[in-house]
């Protein structure tokens, strides 16, 4: 398909779903598919047909189990294995996406293409809503493609001879800094090293160019001195998130969104807090880099039998992480406890506010100062896991006070 708006498409008609556009510039309703049957392949093949053209598909009314989830994703490709983001108990391939009381989208979870920040990031997303909020909570998609295909020809020129820095720490490193400490920062850096794209990128299967660096990521054009970098950039987002390459996805319990990261990039609304929502994704990588030639790219070597890769090994050899995810000390939900814990003092100072929040949340269970000043160093996004991990061992423990003592014996639990 073209640049063009789908009021000046021809429509296409499939055998197996019918499909409606989300918005005049991508996205796609579709419906009359049960995608936990067993997809013949001419109903899978016209599935992905539509994910090329339409760039995001979404569909509502998909129950499925973890097992259904992962037997689905696995026909676009190998799963991401276990990363920052944490995994659902006993299935190292999903990523829970889990937002309440305690925790939250951060404001400064703003547009990205996911894992851009490795040397292979994801070639596309499967995100189901298990549990959503009534009324919030939407995502939002921008077609990057509409983006550099609508600038004009000499900025177009002058940018395929760029490249972007992707680092994680732009969004996360100060609030880990602060909150947790140099160590946990660095830790994370040695977990995720930068990694460096073209800032203009050739989808590998539609040749369609997109530009390839997001707010959450995007650092720096290392062509560029600093002050044109960070002009350039700005100019760029201003551009890209324009309303007009938009989509935008009001979730139920039991959709499903799926969307190619290699053109597209996404965000969250979180006007929904304090509401529960619940959601399990599955990345699944592609196997060459971002690239303005891909044909070039030489292809990242894996076993495509394997039930998942691990995201250490989704970097080249002279840009290898020096720490783990999976070297047993920091490889599923909980773990996010590791970041913070080690202390036993109970009498430490804490924000008063946060103390009288957590203890108002829960009537079954009050938190020491100590306890309470080490939870809110972990990151909103992720405090919640922590939380749940640690009222589930209270409550084995038929103990209502949750002090540093309970957090390091779940801490240490979870290391074996």
């Amino acid at each position: 398909m073209s640049y063009q708006f789908f009021s000046e498409r021809e429509e296409v008609q499939y055998q197996h779903f019918s499909i409606v556009p989300a918005s005049g510039a991508l996205g796609g309703i579709v419906s009359g598919i049960d995608l936990n049957t067993q997809l013949t392949d001419a109903a899978f093949k016209e599935i992905y047909s539509a994910f090329l053209d339409f760039k995001v598909l979404f569909f509502y009314d998909q129950a499925m189990t973890p097992e259904q989830h992962i037997t689905f994703a696995r026909r676009f490709g190998l799963p991401q294995g276990p990363g920052a983001v944490p995994q659902l108990e006993q299935y190292p391939q999903i990523k829970e996406q889990i937002m309440d009381e305690y925790s939250s989208i951060g404001s400064d979870v703003n547009y990205h293409a996911d894992d851009s920040f490795r040397d292979y990031p994801s070639k596309m997303s499967i995100l189901r809503g298990l549990k959503m909020p009534q009324g919030g909570g939407n995502t939002i998609w921008v077609d990057m493609e509409k983006a550099f295909d609508t600038l004009s020809e000499p900025m177009k020129k002058f940018l395929e001879g760029l490249s972007c820095v992707h680092n994680l720490d732009k969004t996360f490193g100060r609030g880990i800094l602060e909150g947790a400490g140099a160590q946990a920062w660095e830790d994370m850096m040695k977990r995720n090293p930068p990694a460096t794209h073209p800032l203009v990128i050739t989808h590998p299967e539609t040749g369609r160019k997109s530009i390839y660096a997001s707010q959450l990521t995007g650092v720096r054009i290392p062509e560029l001195s600093e002050k044109e970098s960070d002009t350039l950039l700005a100019m760029l987002f201003e551009h890209a998130y324009q309303p007009e390459f938009q989509c935008r996805f009001s979730w139920q319990d039991n959709s499903i969104a799926m969307w190619d990261n290699r053109c597209l990039q996404h965000r969250g609304i979180n006007d929904f807090s304090p509401a529960y929502r619940e959601m399990n994704r599955i990345a699944i990588i592609d196997t060459i880099r971002p690239s303005t030639n891909p044909s070039a790219q030489t292809p990242l070597q894996f076993d495509a039998n394997a039930p998942y890769i691990n995201v250490d090994e989704l970097y080249d050899s002279a840009n290898k992480p020096e720490m783990s995810y999976t070297d047993g000390s920091y490889n599923n939900t909980e773990d996010k406890l590791t970041v913070v814990a080690g202390s036993s003092d109970d009498h430490a100072d804490v924000d008063p506010a946060f103390l009288a929040k957590l203890n108002a949340k829960k009537a079954e269970f009050s938190f020491t100062p100590g306890a309470a000043a080490q939870l809110k160093k972990i990151p909103a996004m992720f405090r919640g896991a922590a939380l749940r991990s640690v009222f589930k061992a209270a409550g084995q423990k038929g103990i209502s006070e949750i002090n540093m003592a309970l957090l390091n014996e779940v801490n240490a639990k979870r290391k074996g």
